[in-house]
């Protein structure tokens, strides 16, 4: 991977960059038109279809069309200016949201906190932000297992964890994981945990990883609960970041 300072090499960088995004979105949107394609031809094809039959075409194009939304979300949620709009919110209401918006695989159990915990945030991007992690820790565990999400708050800052019991993330990967466009799976922007951190660092939080090799990943979110400190709407994301890691041609 190579470095590319945006400041420093002007528009020709900038293209790169949204090249680079371009192709990894058209190739990410592929699989999900291939499905609609396909169910649509089936559907053609036998307009009778039963009860069953149609529920599970219908089940595949709900599916292929939630994936097609979210990356598209992702892409501009990270290249679009967006200022804060921040208030006091349940967090127990963002994750049941965020988790609406999951095409939840069978096999996947998402255990929910028991306790209520509220913090003064903008409701749309932390829906953004859990829908990533949650989505991630599914994806670490090839759609099978348990994802356990757990609130804490001591008064001062309010703390959400995601924790999987995936295939866990390399020592070497570790350090490079929240770089934009970097990515180890064989689908995906790169731009997932890129726009989690932009999130909860325009919150003023923080986020932190531990994970181990064939057990799991835990992602934890410190989030102050003071609304002075999250009030300054005047941050935003930057339509292109200052820099950012391309693959080597």
């Amino acid at each position: 991977m190579q470095q590319v300072t945006l400041g420093d090499h002007g528009d020709a960088d900038k293209l790169q960059v949204i090249g680079e995004l371009a192709a990894r979105l058209a190739h990410d949107l592929r699989n999900p038109l291939s499905v609609i394609k396909n169910v649509v031809e089936i559907m053609e094809s036998k307009p009778k279809l039963k009860i069953e039959e149609k529920i599970i075409c219908y089940g595949r194009l709900h599916r292929a069309i939630n994936r097609i939304s979210h990356q598209i979300d992702e892409v501009l949620d990270f290249v679009r200016p967006s200022k804060l709009t921040v208030t006091n919110n349940l967090l127990n209401e963002i994750i049941i949201s965020a988790i609406e918006k999951i095409a939840k695989p069978d096999d996947v159990k998402i255990n929910l906190p028991n306790n209520f915990v509220y913090v003064p945030c903008d409701f749309i991007k932390f829906e953004v932000m859990i829908t990533n992690l949650i989505m991630n820790a599914i994806q670490a565990m090839n759609n099978s297992g348990q994802v356990d999400v757990r609130l804490f708050d001591d008064g001062k800052y309010a703390t959400l964890q995601v924790i999987d019991g995936g295939c866990g993330i390399p020592k070497d990967v570790m350090p490079r994981i929240f770089e934009p466009l970097f990515t180890t799976k064989q689908i995906g922007t790169g731009l997932g945990l890129a726009s989690c951190k932009a999130i909860v660092e325009q919150h003023k939080g923080v986020i932190t990883v531990t994970s181990s090799v064939g057990k799991g990943t835990t992602f934890t979110i410190r989030i102050p609960k003071s609304s002075a400190v999250v009030s300054d709407q005047s941050v935003s994301n930057s339509a292109v970041p200052s820099q950012i890691a391309l693959p080597n041609k």
